[in-house]
Parts: C-alpha cells; sequence; structure tokens
C-alpha cells in the first residue's frame, strides 16, 4: 500500500511538469530537466528536506516555496533565460525559506492589516538571505549577481502603481529601502538612505533601520538548525524545529512592536491618498460619461468646487482630464488588436485566447472606465489642492467617509497582493492560507462524534442540528459586534503596544564565541590584554523570546442585573479587550461568572474560531435563569476563583480586570462572609501582587467605584481605548499610589 502511495505521488508530480513541458520544444525540455535535477539537489541540501519536490511553475509565474503542499516552484523561463548562478541563488532562497520560515503563529487579524505582510515580507527575505549566506558560503558570491538582476521589481511596481492608484505609494517605498540597505550591509557598505525618497517615508525608515536589522540577524546558526546545537529558553534547551520556531517568532516580535508602529503611519497616509483617488475617480467617471445633474456623486463634485479657488479648480479639472484622456488613448491601442484576429494571447488565467477577443476587451475596459487603467495623477497635485480636497473628504457624512475608507483600503490591500507575488516564497507560509484551510466557519462535531450522532436520530438529530445552528449563530453575533468596534480595537491596541512593548524591549547580550555582532568596546579590552580572536567572547546575540511578562485575566458579570444595554455595551468592551490582548500576544485568560465560572480564553491558547464562538453565547447567559444561574451574582467568590487562577502564572506582572456593575447578589452555594465581596478585594490587594481594577461599561454601572479601588464606571465603548489605556498606564507605573 505504501509503495503503491509513493509512485501515485510520483506520477501526479510527473504529470505537472509534463503539462508544463509541453509548452516547449524537445531542446527546451531537455534542459530545462536538467537544470531542475541539478537545483532539486540543492533545494534538498539546503532545506534539509530530503521529500520537497521541486516542480515547474507556470511560465511566468515566477518561484515560491508553497508551505500548505511543501512544494517548491521554479520558472521555467528563467531556468531558460537566466544563468545558473542566478538559479542556484534562488533556489537556495526558497530552500532557506523552507528552513528557517515559520508564520502560523500570527494571529490572522494582524496579517490581514494592509501593508503588514509586504513589511514582513521585506524583512524576512534578508533574514533568509542572511542564515543561508553564513551556512553555505558559496550562496554570497551569487547574492550579488542576482539582487543586481532582481532591483528592478522596484522599478517595475513604482510603474505600476502609477497605472493603477496613480501615486507611489510610501509603504512600498520604505519596504524596498530595507531591502537596499540589507543589500548594502551584505555588501560591506554602510547604511545610506536613499536620496530620492519622500520626508515622511525617509524619516520612518530612519526610525526603524535598527530594529530591521535587529530582526534580519535574528536567525539560528546551521549547527542549530540542524539540532547539534542548543540554547537556553526560558530555562530549558531546545535546539532544531522548536528553536527554529522561537527565532521566528522573536523575528516576527520586533517586527510588530518596533517596525511596525512606525510604518502603519505609511499605510494610514497612502490609505487617505488614495480615499482621495476614490472620490477623483468617481468625479471623472461622472465627467467620462455625461451623468445627469443630481446624482449623489455629482452633488459631491459641486460641493467641493464651490470649496476651491479659481486656480484649484482649473488645475483639478486639468487633471481630470488627463486621465479622461489616457483612458480614451488606452482604449484605442488596445482596440487595435482587433485587426490581428489570428495573432493568439494570454488571458489571466494564462489561457490562450484569440487576438480579437484579448482586444475587445481590454477596449472596453479602456473606454468603460477600468478603476485602474487611467487613475488620477495624484503626486502631480499641489499640496494645497490636495489638503483642500482631504479637508472636504473630512467634512462628509460618516456614511460617505466609511465607503471611501474601505474602498480605499481594499485597493491598497489588493495592490500589496501583487507585490508579494513578486516577494513570493517568501512567506507563502501565511495565516491567510490557514483561512482558506478553514477557520472560517465553525467546524462540525469531531469524527467520533459525528458517527455517534449519525447512528441515533430523533431527539438527537434535533439536538445536534439546534447545537449547530447555535455555534454558527454565536460566532456570527462575535463577528457582528466586533465589526461595530475595530476603530477602537485599533486605537486601543495603539495605546498598549506603546505601554505593554515598552517593558518588554530585549536586549543584546555579550559573552559569545559568535554571534550577529560585535561588542566592540569589550573587544578592545579583549586585545588589550592580548586575546586572540578566535578566543574572543565579544559577540553579541539578541535575547531569546522569554515568556511574557504579563498576564491579564477578564472577568465578566453574566448576572440577570446585566441584562439590556449593559451587557450589550460590556460584550463589545470584552470583545475590544481579547482582540488586542490577542494581537499583542498578551497571556490571556477570559472568564464568565454568575452563580458559576465560564471559560472561555484558558492561558496558553491563542485566540481561535471556536473561541469567539463560544464568547458570542455571552449575552444569551444574561437570559438565562433555567436552574437560577442567572439570578445570582457570586462577584466575590467569583474573583477570589480567578485570583487563583492567575496567581499560577509566571508573569511579573498580572492583571485581573472585573467587568460587571458592581452589584453582588450571592447565591446560597457561595454565600456568607468568606466571599463577602469587599473582603475579596481587600484580600487580594493585600496579599497578592496583582493589579485589580473594576470597570463598568455603559450607563448605570457606578457602583463599580464602591468595591473596586482602582475603577472606572459609566464607560461608553467609543471612549473605552482612550481611558481603559489611561487608567493600565497608571496602574503599572503607580500602582502603590492607589
Amino acid at each position: 500500500m505504501f509503495k503503491e502511495l509513493i509512485l501515485g505521488n510520483i506520477k501526479e508530480k510527473q504529470g505537472v511538469n509534463n503539462e508544463v513541458l509541453s509548452h516547449f520544444s524537445l531542446e527546451q525540455r531537455q534542459k530545462l530537466e536538467k537544470k531542475r535535477k541539478i537545483l532539486s539537489s540543492l533545494a534538498f541540501f539546503i532545506g534539509k528536506d530530503f521529500e520537497i519536490p521541486v516542480e515547474f511553475n507556470k511560465p511566468g509565474q515566477g518561484w515560491h516555496w508553497d508551505f500548505k503542499n511543501n512544494v517548491i516552484r521554479i520558472d521555467p523561463i528563467d531556468l531558460l533565460e537566466k544563468p545558473m548562478d542566478y538559479l542556484r541563488f534562488v533556489i537556495s532562497h526558497e530552500g532557506g525559506h523552507r528552513r528557517i520560515s515559520r508564520t502560523d503563529f500570527i494571529p490572522l487579524e494582524t496579517w490581514r492589516q494592509p501593508g503588514f505582510s509586504f513589511m514582513m515580507n521585506s524583512i524576512e527575505d534578508p533574514r533568509d538571505n542572511n542564515f543561508v549566506a553564513d551556512s553555505y558560503h558559496k550562496f554570497r558570491e551569487q547574492m550579488e549577481l542576482a539582487y543586481e538582476e532582481d532591483f528592478d521589481i522596484e522599478q517595475k511596481h513604482k510603474e505600476k502603481a502609477q497605472v493603477e492608484l496613480g501615486y507611489t505609494p510610501r509603504f512600498m517605498q520604505a519596504g524596498f529601502e530595507y531591502i537596499k540597505q540589507w543589500f548594502r550591509e551584505s555588501c560591506g557598505e554602510n547604511f545610506e538612505i536613499s536620496e530620492d525618497l519622500p520626508d515622511d517615508v525617509r524619516e520612518v525608515v530612519e526610525k526603524t533601520l535598527a530594529s530591521a536589522r535587529d530582526s534580519w540577524l535574528t536567525y539560528p546558526s546551521k549547527k542549530m538548525a540542524d539540532g547539534q546545537e542548543s540554547e537556553d529558553v526560558n530555562g530549558k534547551e531546545i535546539s532544531g524545529e522548536e528553536l527554529i520556531r522561537e527565532y521566528a517568532k522573536l523575528s516576527y516580535e520586533i517586527n510588530l512592536e518596533e517596525i511596525w508602529p512606525e510604518f502603519k503611519k505609511l499605510i494610514e497616509k497612502d490609505q487617505e491618498d488614495q480615499k482621495m483617488q476614490e472620490l477623483l475617480n468617481d468625479m471623472k467617471q461622472d465627467k467620462g460619461e455625461g451623468r445627469e445633474d443630481g446624482d449623489d456623486s455629482s452633488k459631491m463634485s459641486e460641493d467641493l468646487k464651490n470649496k476651491l479657488s479659481g486656480d484649484e479648480q482649473k488645475e483639478l479639472e486639468e487633471a481630470i482630464n488627463k486621465a479622461l484622456d489616457k483612458a480614451e488613448k488606452e482604449g484605442d491601442d488596445s482596440g487595435k488588436g482587433e485587426s490581428h484576429g489570428g495573432e493568439k494571447s494570454e488571458d489571466e488565467n494564462g489561457d490562450k485566447v484569440d487576438g480579437e477577443q484579448s482586444g475587445t476587451k481590454s477596449a472596453e475596459e479602456g473606454r468603460g472606465g477600468s478603476r485602474s487603467s487611467a487613475p488620477i495623477d495624484i503626486d502631480s497635485l499641489s499640496d494645497d489642492l490636495k489638503k483642500r480636497i482631504k479637508e472636504y473628504i473630512d467634512g462628509l457624512p460618516d456614511d460617505k467617509q466609511k465607503d471611501l475608507e474601505d474602498k480605499a483600503k481594499k485597493a491598497i490591500k489588493d495592490f500589496e497582493g501583487e507585490i508579494n507575488k513578486d516577494l513570493e516564497g517568501k512567506l507563502s507560509d501565511n495565516p491567510e492560507k490557514r483561512e482558506d484551510e478553514g477557520d472560517g466557519e465553525p467546524q462540525e462535531a469531531e469524527p467520533e462524534i459525528r458517527e455517534k450522532l449519525k447512528e441515533d436520530s430523533g431527539e438527537l438529530k434535533k439536538y445536534r442540528e439546534k447545537i449547530e445552528k447555535s455555534l454558527r449563530s454565536d460566532a456570527n453575533i462575535y463577528e457582528k459586534k466586533r465589526r461595530e468596534v475595530l476603530d477602537v480595537i485599533d486605537r486601543l491596541e495603539s495605546d498598549l503596544r506603546e505601554i505593554f512593548v515598552q517593558r518588554a524591549a530585549r536586549k543584546w547580550q555579550s559573552g559569545f564565541k559568535s554571534g550577529k555582532r560585535i561588542d566592540i568596546k569589550r573587544r578592545i579590552q579583549e586585545k588589550a590584554k592580548g586575546v586572540p580572536a578566535m578566543e574572543s567572547k565579544a559577540w553579541q546575540k539578541r535575547e531569546m523570546p522569554a515568556e511574557k511578562d504579563y498576564a491579564i485575566t477578564l472577568l465578566v458579570d453574566l448576572s440577570g442585573s446585566m441584562r439590556g444595554e449593559k451587557i450589550n455595551e460590556t460584550f463589545k468592551a470584552v470583545i475590544v479587550l481579547s482582540e488586542v490582548l490577542n494581537r499583542l500576544s498578551v497571556n490571556t485568560e477570559i472568564l464568565g461568572f454568575n452563580d458559576r465560572l465560564y471559560e472561555y480564553q484558558e492561558f496558553g491558547t491563542d485566540m481561535s474560531r471556536d473561541i469567539r464562538a463560544n464568547m458570542g453565547g455571552m449575552l444569551e447567559e444574561v437570559e438565562n435563569f433555567d436552574g437560577g444561574r442567572a439570578n445570582y451574582n457570586d462577584d466575590g467568590w467569583a474573583i477570589n476563583q480567578a485570583s487563583t487562577r492567575l496567581g499560577k502564572q509566571k508573569a511579573s506582572e498580572k492583571f485581573l480586570l472585573v467587568l460587571s456593575d458592581g452589584l453582588p447578589e450571592e447565591s446560597p452555594e457561595h454565600s456568607g462572609g468568606e466571599y463577602d465581596l469587599e473582603r475579596q478585594v481587600d484580600e487580594i490587594l493585600k496579599n497578592t501582587e496583582q493589579k485589580l481594577i473594576g470597570l463598568g461599561i455603559g450607563e448605570g454601572t457606578q457602583h463599580v467605584e464602591k468595591f473596586y479601588p482602582n475603577s472606572l464606571a459609566n464607560i461608553e465603548v467609543k471612549e473605552m481605548g482612550k481611558k481603559l489605556a489611561q487608567i493600565i498606564k497608571e496602574v503599572i507605573e503607580h500602582f502603590d499610589k492607589f
């Protein structure tokens, strides 16, 4: 059976390669297959995976390592046209990704932020190259040739950006600048930021370049990756795959905590430009299609023009006319393809189409105003005009602003995806691939449960359907409420990142015989003592990831007194806090209570689809009087239980956040002086180092101030981010004063 499976896989791979080779002549096929075998052996050697297949990609589709299927795909066009040194470099690069690139621990919400995956790619590529160059010195000789050939990628995407967006995105310039500076360093040159960078891009690169360097120097040695050497991580000696993952996590955390907050500012500016582009595109289409006065976009056009000076109106009119002329010219040029009926071209799927079909389609796109065919040249507009347009957008109704914002984010994200295709291999293993594998809708029960239910019928079948429907409903509730507070989540993440990351900053450690950089002061001292270079311990390594300094418990009141607006607002607050803390990789536990404790997320687990679905059931718990659960509010007992669980965590900073209206109503099981709320609060504050904070979300929650010395009451969700960040900062810095 095993032999048949292996033979089946081989036949399938041969089928893929044969299908691609069918496009080439016999001589070309022989040349391609010979080079593929040579490159395959190099991929096996560097990737340390002697089962990984190297297959032909579709011609012109590039190179990448497909993490999901563990396949390296190579471009046959490159094999025919480019020298072997270049091909060796690229296959070694892809093998390096197989060896050390890991991203499965990155939260999907973080990865999906516009610009984030490109930032990761632009630093992960240099990190991969450094590992391969240090491990296989021949690779370093080929690196310069390959990157000289590939530096045209940036220019290609600048030109593409002008065609599709009408400006050069700042985030793209910053990402390519990291790669340029890494290349300078790899050639033994000092950093020298490109003179043509815009001031705002230059500022971000200057602020983050040292961190980018730290990140691309954070990788295991070949011996560590091979399992021949180990390193201490949290008191445990690890090597091989475990250590590879720890280094990948540390590199990611440097990117997330030290680079992303600044890099994100460029994304936000690009989105502002894209919002302007979306508005002007509507105006362009109005004029190009001769729309009747009176529709919404026409009114917006008139309103904007009325706010501009005569010169500004003229400048804008010229820019729109220029875009329309360009679109018309593109339509005419693409239409010429119709006269070459016998010629063949490829459509976007790589399939052959007649020249007539291809030309007709392009012509229609040019005339029909494809949004990317001829955008307004934003870069050509004066600063004063752009300022006026942005002021106009800021004054639009909320729904109009939201529409422009959504379109802008999508356009940026789509363009980012196009750039990432040229930096593929690059992080083919990414959180969105995991989403494609089923991280979306709630799954059914485990197979053995399904089989059991399959044997039964009647009531059990109805029960199963009810449970599955409930899970889907709860997941939808969570997602619906999460979308309502996305802006609050983003703001609070930014504020809390500054608080948490500052305390978690890692340093470079000296005292090693090898490492990423030299401690010059220590080496001078060694030289004075006559210590030869071979015995030097002046090398430095970045601290390995340590267990997070923080552990935070969210304890949510699910008693009947929370019904109505209180639980609706509190649920949004819980979503905000849980999403932010998980984005920041803070060790978090989420509990609910009335006369019992409900576990939603335990310490040491990542936020998942199932956890979100279960949390969606919080709204129902306050309405559930079956057995008397929601009749009671056992605050004292609940914070005692939560505090005990929190006390078992190793973190140096422990927070217990209680979201409640602050009105105890003890159940018979947890009554008496032992679980008196005031007594429990006092004991936690006196006998532990836990920071206990009471939060009352929404109106009518002022009672929390009576029971919790550190508290905020009557908080509106929309202002929660600012207030919560403020109190957490004060508690961290001045807890003894409370």
